[in-house]
């Protein structure tokens, strides 16, 4: 498989769970930011053990890839949760 498909299939997953979070709570604005929070430690846990773990069996390298995954899951989540905010914003004004 191509690394960038599964970029894509990663990002289009967080980006589909954080549309859920924000159909279920509309009133509450601050839910639909939770996937990008809780993926944002899991990444800083893998870019800084990547330096710490020895570098037999290319131990540092596959956190590396992990850490580049998480990235990408969590930046297409923070984006799509500031979209649906500023869409909600825009729709509330024209009502």
């Amino acid at each position: 498989m191509n690394f960038g498909f599964i970029l894509i299939i990663i990002s289009l997953a967080v980006i589909i769970i954080t549309f859920i979070l924000n159909l279920l709570f509309k009133n509450k604005r601050y839910v639909k930011y939770i996937p990008a929070v809780v993926l944002f430690p899991f990444m800083i846990y893998n870019f800084i053990t990547m330096y710490s773990v020895t570098s037999e069996n290319f131990e540092s390298l596959g956190r590396f890839v992990m850490g580049i995954l998480l990235l990408a899951a969590c930046a297409s989540s923070l984006i799509a949760s500031i979209t649906f905010d500023i869409t909600h914003r825009i729709m509330g004004r024209r009502k």
